[in-house]
């Protein structure tokens, strides 16, 4: 059984290793393997949880699945055309979402944006997320709940193995909420 759980700073601390290691699984092989040290995954994963929080998706007691939310200015790479209309008062941006590859296809990233969206903020007017363009099961995903194409980047990455270099490119989507009177 699949269970899901909103995580602040605590819980990210007890799990921290795990969500390492569902992480790295997610980005050092497959489709988009890239490299990534372990020191980097760990600052990284640490500074998303100094303003941000997770929804974390557990088999049992196991951590399979999770996504990761912060301010949109944690995203420095972001378009100067979303800098300005999306500010951290009122958007959120979805750094993160990662479901262990044992795990795919079970309904996991439905279910990971289902509890986010419970525990959302009447606040918050505008979600941002960024996808790499060939991952075209996210994309969809993405598109159903309502996200919708904003801009894009080029990033440059390294291989996991030989470290050379290769560029990917990400998509920003965003998906509008308003106040139900």
């Amino acid at each position: 059984m699949i269970t899901f759980k909103k995580a602040r700073k605590e819980i990210y601390l007890e799990l921290s290793q795990s969500l390492k290691n569902l992480y790295l699984g997610t980005f050092t092989k497959g489709l988009s393997a890239q490299h990534i040290s372990n020191e980097e995954a760990e600052l990284y994963l640490d500074n998303l949880f100094t303003k941000g929080y997770g929804i974390f998706g557990f088999s049992d007691d196991q951590l399979v699945a999770a996504l990761i939310v912060t301010p949109p200015s944690f995203d420095k790479e972001r378009p100067e055309s979303i800098q300005n209309k999306y500010s951290d008062k009122d958007s959120l941006y979805i750094a993160e979402v990662l479901v262990d590859d044992k795990f795919r296809g079970m309904g996991l990233g439905k279910g990971l944006f289902k509890e986010f969206e419970i525990n959302l903020s009447s606040d918050i007017k505008y979600v941002l997320l960024r996808v790499w363009s060939k991952n075209e099961i996210a994309v969809n995903l993405y598109k159903k709940f309502g996200f919708e194409y904003c801009g894009s980047i080029l990033q440059e990455k390294l291989k996991p193995v030989s470290k050379e270099p290769f560029k990917m490119l990400k998509l920003y989507m965003v998906k509008p909420y308003s106040k139900i009177l």
